[in-house]
C-alpha cells in the first residue's frame, strides 16, 4: 500500500488579503531604497519563480513588483502559522510546509497548484541564510520543477538582510531571464545537478558577495549567459 498523502481534489489558491499589492509596496517604500532590474523578463504564461531567502521583507519585496496576474502562490513555514508573524505572511499566497522534514502533502499541493495553471514561488535553501549569502539549495525545488515542466524565472533579492538595521538602505531585485530544465523524469545525480543549476541562475544576478556556498561553481558562467538580464 502506497504511503504517499496526496492533498484534496479541491486544492484552491490561497487568496492573499485584500490590497496585498499595495501593502507590501508602501512597506518597502517606508523601509528601504528600492532598485528592481529586469522587470520586463516577469513572463506572460506560467511560470515557477526561484528566489534566494535573506529577510523575512524578501516576500514583500517581490510580492511588491507582481501583477494581480503575475501573482505566485509560496511555500511557508508551519512553525509561523498561529505566531504574530502569521499575517505578515498572508501579504504573499501561502503555502503551508514543514521545513526540517520531507513533506510529501505539501509537494503534492504545490504541484497540483502548479498543474492547475497557478504561478508558485520557491526559495531553493529552504532557509533563511544566517550568513548574507547563499546556502546549498535543497532538492524539493529541482523536484517540484522537473514533475511539473514549467519555465522558471529566476530572482535574486539582496539588501533586505539590512531593513531595520539602517536607515533605509538600499535593496536589489533582478528579475533573470526565464529558462527551462530538460524535460524526463530526473531523480538522483539529475537532480543534484538541476538544483546546482537552478542555484547558479539566482547566483549569477547577484553580486560575487553574495554567491556563498556557490562562489566559483563551474556552473555559474553557464547559467549567466542563460539568464542575465539585458540591463545589468
Amino acid at each position: 500500500m502506497s504511503t504517499t498523502v496526496s492533498p484534496p481534489d479541491d486544492v484552491k489558491f490561497p487568496e492573499p488579503v485584500p490590497g496585498a499589492r499595495t501593502l507590501c509596496r508602501l512597506l518597502m517604500l517606508l523601509t528601504c531604497r528600492l532598485r528592481v532590474i529586469g522587470k520586463e523578463n516577469i513572463p506572460n504564461e506560467q511560470f515557477i519563480l526561484t528566489v534566494n531567502h535573506l529577510s523575512y521583507f524578501d516576500v514583500p519585496a517581490v510580492a511588491s513588483q507582481l501583477s494581480r496576474e503575475s501573482w505566485i502562490a509560496a511555500f511557508t513555514a508551519k512553525k509561523y502559522k498561529g505566531t504574530w508573524l502569521e499575517p505578515f505572511f498572508h501579504l504573499g499566497s501561502p503555502v503551508w510546509i514543514e521545513q526540517d522534514s520531507p513533506d510529501r502533502q505539501a509537494l503534492a499541493h504545490a504541484i497540483k497548484l502548479i498543474k492547475k495553471g497557478h504561478n508558485f514561488g520557491l526559495a531553493p535553501e529552504g532557509h533563511r541564510s544566517r550568513t548574507a549569502s547563499l546556502q546549498t539549495g535543497r532538492e524539493g525545488a529541482a523536484f517540484i520543477i522537473n514533475r511539473t515542466n514549467v519555465q522558471v524565472l529566476p530572482v535574486a533579492v539582496y539588501g533586505t538582510e539590512k531593513i531595520l538595521k539602517h536607515p533605509r538602505p538600499k535593496v536589489h531585485i533582478v528579475f533573470g531571464k526565464p529558462y527551462r530544465l530538460p524535460e524526463g523524469r530526473a531523480k538522483g545525480p539529475e537532480l543534484t545537478d538541476y538544483t546546482h543549476r537552478i542555484m547558479c541562475a539566482i547566483a549569477a544576478l547577484m553580486p560575487e558577495s553574495y554567491h556563498g556556498a556557490y562562489t566559483n561553481h563551474p556552473l555559474l558562467e553557464e547559467m549567466a549567459a542563460v539568464v542575465r538580464p539585458d540591463s545589468l
